[in-house]
């Protein structure tokens, strides 16, 4: 995936570490890493213990784990994201590897 803008990670670093906050007091197994890139995200396990990263992109203010629309949700209300996140994660994620989600990241340089 593309660099990111550093002055940014501090930032989504904020969202990411409340939504992980939140999700922890749901239950939920997630670890606070950077990916290849260096680009904060989120580890979250779910109910099979199949990992999914979750983003944050600023341009957009979404949290999202994949490309498809319910793969995404506002950073606006973290007890919001946290919700809908811990849902997907106690469903499980959707079958399959986690998109590719160059284009995702990478829209509005973000």
């Amino acid at each position: 995936m593309g660099k990111f803008n550093e002055q940014e990670r501090p930032v989504m670093d904020r969202h990411l570490l409340g939504l992980r906050d939140r999700l922890v007091w749901r239950g939920v197994e997630v670890h606070h890493l950077s990916d290849q890139d260096d680009r904060p995200c989120l580890e979250v396990f779910d109910i099979h213990l199949r990992p999914r990263r979750v983003y944050a992109h600023l341009a957009f203010l979404w949290f999202f784990w994949g490309s498809r629309n319910d793969e995404r949700t506002s950073c606006h209300d973290l007890d919001g994201a946290a919700e809908v996140i811990a849902a997907a994660a106690q469903a499980g994620w959707h079958e399959g590897e986690q998109a590719d989600l160059h284009k995702i990241l990478d829209a509005y340089k973000s």
